[in-house]
């Protein structure tokens, strides 16, 4: 089996340890407890999973493994991606080569595009960079960008294109970026690209129902490995979640502090504040480890060189079963976007 990021959980680590859009956002908690922790031992380091496990189409059990020490998953296309990256929604080239290469010296191995973003070339350049500077080699950094659904006429030779904008000979994760006339073509595209080595996983993002999921697949011999969606303590979808495990999909957020307009709520939430300074940790940071400690991927995204460290920084603790309980207990069924 091919370990794409079999080093990324160890550089995650040492460069602190743990802790997009589809979209990204800063973590303007006002906070300065910034560190970089040693590893620490977690009685929940090697598993985020229910206790059940559900029979996939085929007969076989999947089951969806976080490892915490490593900072990776296992992900149904026998590829491992970081459970934590950088979101690049809404900067330009310039701007997601600066932040794209801050986070690799930071330790980040996971990065977000998108077509639809128009920064895939500014985020190659940030990656190569760090790639030319030796802080990373191109196997320990997972990339992922999406295609529209309206692109569906198109959809494989724009492959080509997301790979000549980037500069890479391969994409770690391909996505459709949203439900839409065409996704099932675009999707059966995707599936063509992991045949001929250009893709190594593929999903879809901004599918929120299990029937949803099952009509873009339908027919199709590759199982999403990701599904990307708004996901946060507000809104936090376990069902759905729980559904696609069967297949070996994880779920990964997107603006998992709310998004632009909305970090403050949850920054400035009660029981956020309150675990933070049990923890001397800043609201961001809890946040983050809650979506680890609760099985999703998470790409908070930022252009702010410190915000970029925080969001990966201060990882040396976990939040208790009681305080796990007290954000899960934040769910309101409410999503801030409704793409």
């Amino acid at each position: 089996m091919i370990r794409l990021a079999k080093r990324a959980g160890t550089a995650l680590l040492s460069a602190l340890m743990l802790i997009c859009c589809s979209c990204g956002e800063s973590s303007d908690s006002g906070e300065s407890s910034i560190s970089r922790p040693e590893q620490v031992q977690s009685k929940s380091e090697q598993r985020v999973s229910d206790d059940s496990t559900a029979d996939s189409s085929d007969g076989e059990e999947e089951r969806v493994v976080f490892d915490l020490q490593a900072g990776t998953v296992m992900l149904n296309s026998g590829y491992e991606m970081p459970i934590l990256g950088l979101g690049t929604w809404t900067q330009d080239d310039d701007t997601a080569e600066a932040s794209v290469y801050t986070a690799l010296k930071d330790g980040y191995r996971l990065i977000d595009t998108a077509q639809y973003y128009g920064n895939e070339t500014g985020v190659g350049r940030g990656i190569r960079r760090a790639i030319d500077e030796g802080i990373v080699t191109r196997e320990e950094v997972f990339v992922t960008t999406k295609v529209m659904p309206s692109n569906y006429d198109r959809a494989y030779s724009s492959i080509d294109e997301s790979l000549e904008r980037l500069g890479l000979d391969y994409i770690d994760l391909m996505l459709i970026h949203q439900s839409g006339s065409g996704d099932t073509e675009v999707y059966s595209a995707l599936c063509q690209g992991v045949r001929d080595g250009k893709l190594r996983s593929i999903g879809i993002s901004n599918y929120y129902t299990l029937e949803e999921y099952e009509r873009v697949t339908a027919g199709a011999d590759i199982k999403p490995a990701v599904v990307q969606n708004e996901n946060h303590p507000f809104y936090q979808n376990t069902q759905f979640k729980k559904d696609v495990e069967k297949y070996g999909t994880v779920v990964e957020s997107w603006y998992p502090f709310g998004g632009r307009g909305h970090t403050q709520d949850l920054f400035g939430n009660e029981t956020i504040m309150d675990i933070a300074k049990a923890h001397g940790k800043t609201p961001a940071q809890v946040i983050l480890r809650w979506h680890l400690q609760a099985g999703y991927i998470t790409i908070p995204g930022s252009q702010d060189p410190e915000h970029i460290l925080e969001n990966i920084s201060g990882f040396d603790f976990e939040l208790t079963e009681e305080e796990m309980q007290r954000m899960t207990g934040l769910h309101t069924g409410q999503r801030y976007e409704n793409w």
